[in-house]
Parts: structure tokens; sequence; C-alpha cells
């Protein structure tokens, strides 16, 4: 009798789709060319869109498209991004998110036009603008008066600026008295505001719920104890870099002890390059705060005695940041881990005293486990003995900068972490192929590797097919064609390459990869040799999954071959 195919109904192919887009959405992209029903099924998918230079002649029938946008992000943009804005606002897009961040300066027509039009925005990234001002706060107060999210952060700065070209207090305090939904602001790198724009903040803004404030080098603890004890809502706070002058310690304790006392809310707390007192860290330790996160990374003045009481006071942290602290050995980890088991994530960077044991501690003790940052410590030495145990949750491993790492440390980590996803081992002097090939062969899942640097590492040593291998970054490593072929043979479906700075990597290598990874999306080939204008043409035709291909400084296949390759669906980018 023969089978006949039977349509399933649109309700499980949502379903279908919705997973492939939760894995990775360029998965969606070929799914959708199948049929017109597939293609109705996969547009609503699309909730965040990159706009540049070439996409603006596109943006009337993407925007008709993709009518589910949540999110855009202005990227180089060589036209008038007011022109730009007008035309979004004249979509009919309910969007929630727009991202200006990198621009030159405030497109006010621009925000004007989509305030009146778009009431459904509510998160605005004015990061890195050349230049912002207290004007420009009161012109994005005026036209978006429901904000609820705002980043601000690292305007340019140039000592030749005047006052009046810069966010100060005034601008802080105009701003927050007309943003009254605001919920989250990034304020870093605001060099000239002080206490007064957080007593603004946090008196006029009622629903705050995260405050950022990196390297405000005139704020003081009392202005932090203030936003703290005087924000009801506030679950967040991220405070790095306070002058010498504004650290924790010291007279200024009481206020801050009191504000953490009325905190409620405060689930996440981050604590970075500042002078902490182990007073400051048991007066949270006994608020009894709902606590998920604390990272208290590169910071300064206070024992293990004091780490020690936050940990047995929150067991139940989520993610833990203790990078940067110079005097955490194996034994003090070993003396902590008993805390830890409700751990997901924890980053160990730049605690140098720390070897495998420690690795070992995490991974037997921690059985939470997902994540493990521990770049440059001393990796590939070992304290002490520690029991190999096998955590099957360890997902993620981000080891960079050790350079006493060699295979053998490697294997011994990849034996305890079988079911690894993301490895990274870049700039580790000691790791070769051979290494990442033991690796390969243990972890079977690995979706994602970083050799960057790696000089020792010309092969990925394996002739097994890595089927679930979509990204691979191996810039300035020692990869060459032969390594490319290996590649070119096992992973037939990687997507990402990165190959900048591989001088012994030629157009004959790339040429094998272009033929058989069939969903290839991005390329760098930065330090590829003899790279010329026609090849470049050709990797676009030939693999019509191309949608970046990074080329050297100074190669440049002109604007009408750009124009074509764009066509084609394949950015050129230069760097």
């Amino acid at each position: 009798m023969e089978d006949k195919c039977v349509d399933l109904p649109r309700e499980c192919w949502e379903i279908v789709f919705e997973h492939l887009r939760s894995d990775r959405y360029q998965f969606l992209e070929p799914v959708s060319l199948v049929c017109k029903s597939f293609l109705s099924l996969s547009n609503p998918l699309l909730l965040s869109l990159t706009i540049s230079t070439l996409t603006v002649p596109l943006l009337p029938r993407l925007f008709h498209r993709f009518r589910c946008l949540k999110t855009i992000v202005i990227g180089q943009l060589s036209g008038d991004l007011n022109v730009l804005l007008s035309l979004v606002a004249r979509s009919d897009l309910r969007l929630q998110s727009l991202d200006l961040s990198n621009q030159k300066s405030l497109p006010v027509e621009g925000l004007r036009q989509l305030g009146s039009r778009m009431k459904s925005l509510k998160s605005l990234k004015c990061r890195n603008f050349e230049r912002l001002c207290d004007r420009d706060l009161i012109k994005i107060s005026n036209s978006l008066p429901w904000l609820e999210e705002l980043d601000i952060s690292y305007p340019s700065f140039e000592e030749t600026m005047f006052t009046e070209e810069r966010v100060t207090n005034s601008g802080i305090e105009e701003m927050s008295g007309k943003l009254r939904e605001l919920q989250k602001i990034d304020v870093s790198g605001n060099y000239f505001i002080s206490d007064k724009s957080l007593v603004a903040l946090s008196s006029n803004c009622v629903f705050l719920r995260e405050i950022v404030l990196h390297d405000c080098c005139f704020l003081t603890p009392s202005g932090v104890g203030f936003a703290i004890s005087n924000s009801a809502n506030l679950v967040s706070v991220s405070v790095k870099g306070l002058g010498i002058h504004s650290s924790l310690i010291g007279a200024s304790l009481p206020n801050i002890d009191i504000s953490f006392m009325c905190a409620k809310a405060l689930s996440v707390i981050e604590f970075s390059r500042m002078f902490i007192s182990d007073a400051l860290l048991c007066s949270i330790a006994k608020a009894q705060l709902p606590l998920k996160k604390f990272a208290i990374s590169y910071c300064q003045n206070f024992t293990l005695e004091g780490l020690s009481s936050i940990l047995s006071a929150y067991q139940f942290l989520g993610e833990l940041d203790l990078s940067g602290l110079d005097f955490l050995t194996d034994q003090c980890m070993n003396n902590l881990s008993r805390y830890l088991s409700n751990v997901t994530s924890i980053n160990l960077t730049s605690c140098s005293k720390l070897t495998n044991s420690t690795f070992f501690i995490l991974t037997k003790s921690c059985s939470s486990l997902t994540e493990i940052k521990m770049e440059r410590t001393n990796l590939g030495e070992e304290d002490f003995v520690v029991d190999l145990v096998k955590n099957t949750r360890v997902s993620a491993l981000k080891l960079s900068g050790n350079m006493r790492m060699n295979n053998s440390s490697l294997c011994k980590f990849a034996f305890v972490c079988p079911n690894l996803q993301l490895l990274d081992v870049s700039s580790c002097d000691g790791i070769t192929g051979g290494g990442i090939a033991d690796v390969l062969k243990s972890c079977n899942e690995v979706r994602h590797l970083e050799v960057e640097f790696c000089g020792g590492v010309k092969t990925l040593g394996t002739d097994s097919k890595l089927y679930k291998l979509g990204i691979l970054k191996a810039a300035s490593s020692g990869i060459c064609d032969e390594g490319l072929a290996m590649v070119a043979k096992t992973c037939p479906w990687l997507l990402h390459l990165d190959l900048g700075g591989c001088s012994t990597v030629s157009v004959k290598g790339v040429k094998k990869i272009v033929r058989r990874c069939k969903g290839l999306r991005e390329i760098n080939v930065k330090g590829c040799r003899d790279l010329d204008h026609n090849f470049v043409s050709w990797m676009v035709s030939s693999r019509r999954s191309l949608r970046k291909i990074i080329l050297p400084i100074g190669f440049s296949p002109g604007y009408k071959k750009r124009e074509f390759l764009f066509r084609h669906g394949c950015l050129i980018h230069n760097c």
C-alpha cells in the first residue's frame, strides 16, 4: 500500500519553526524558500533587523515582509539618519527597541516623528555617541516620554569640549522629571554627573528597576546608597570604578549598610574595580536579599572571610563573578565550593593562583554548573589531586590565555565535561591540533570552538564528522590549507569561520571550505594569500548562503562590485 503524505496542521509547523529560530535563525532562511506557506510561517519569526547603508533602499519591502519586527539596530550609515527614522516611523511597525549606538549625534527630528507615531517604543540605546549633551536628553524625554529603558553610556569625551556639550546633572534632572515610566538606565562614562543625578533618578523614576553606573568618577557611596534605598522596585545595580575618594569603606559604611537593608527586591549586585570592606559584605549578607547574581570583580580591601559571609548567606546564587581576586587559592575555592551548589555560571578570570585543582573541585561539587570561565589563570598546574567526576551539565568552557595549559590538561577537562558545546582555548600556546582532536572525540556536542592565537593548532586533527560544529574562530592560529581541507571534510554545516591573520592560509584552502560547507554564512579571510576580486565574486556565486565576507584593509572590490555582491545577499567588510 502506497504511503500518502499528510500535511501537518499549521500549529505544528509553527512549533517546528519556533524551535529552528531558538537554535539559529539562519536555519529558517532555506526553509522559507520551500513554499509560500513556509515563507508565511517564517516571516513573523524575524524580530530584529540591522540597517546599514546598503539595506536602506530595501527597507519598504523589508518592513512590509517582516511585520513582527520588535528591534531595529542602526549600523553604519552614509545618509541622513533623520530621513531613515522618518521612514521607520511611517512603517506602522510596533517596535519596542531602537539602537542608535555609535552615531555622530542625536537625530532630533527623526525621534520626534517616531514619538508621534510609534507609542510602542520602550527602549532606546544611544551608546558611544560622538556628541551627546543635556539638550539631547531633553529632546529624548519630550519625544518619547513613555520610555522604559535608556542607554546613554560612554559618549565621546574631549577636554576641549564646553560644559554645554556634555551630559551634566541638569540634563539628568530635567529628563528624569519627564521619563516617569523609566525602569532601566545606563549612564556609564558620563564623567560630569554626580550624586545629584542619582537623587533625581531615584526620586522621579519610581519604577526604576535597573541602574548601571560604570566609570562615573564624581559619584560617591552616599549617592549610590540613596539610589538603592529610595528605589523600592530596584532589582539590579551595577557599579564600577568609583574614585579612591569614593570607595565603599570607612565613614560611608553606615549609609550603605542601611541602603541594602531597604532594598528588598535587589537580585543583582555587581561591584567592579573598587575598594570594598568586609563590613560592607557582611551587611549585604545580613540584608536577606533575593540575590541571584553577585559580582565583585577586580575589587580590593576585603578578605576571604567577607566573601564567605556573602556566599554562605546566599547559597541560592545562580551567577558568581570573582574575576581578578588575587588572594583566591585552590584551597580557598575548596572551602567556598560547599556554598555553590546552585551556581550555574562562575567567572574566575585573572585569579592567577588557581590551578586544575579548582576546575575539578567545581565540576565535582557544583552540580548545577553550566559555564566555567577561567581565563588567564594558572590552569596547567595542579596544586593537589582531585578525583575526576563527570559533570554532564557543563556546556561552556572559556579558558583562553592560560599559557601553561597543555593537551593533557585539556583532555582531562573534556573527560569531566562530556556534553561540552562551547570551548574557547584562544592564546593557549601549549594546545595543539592533537589536543583539539581528543576534545572533539570526547565531546561530540561541540558547536562553538575558538582557537585564536594558538600557533600549535594547524588542523583539527580528526576525520570524524562534526555535524554540530557551526562556529570556528581560528584567527591568527597556525591553521593552514591542509587544516582547512580537514575542516571542509569534517564540518559540513559550518556557519561562521574566522581566519583573520592566518598567514599560512591561501585561496586553495578557502576554496575547499566554500565548496563543501553548504551552510556557510560568514567568513573572515583577512590574512588569506593570493586573494583577488574575481575570487571574492566566485565565493559569493558558488556559495549562495554567504552573507558576510571580511576582507583585508585596502582590499576594496569597489562600489559597483559591492553592489553586485549585495544583490546576491552578501555584505563586504574591510577591517
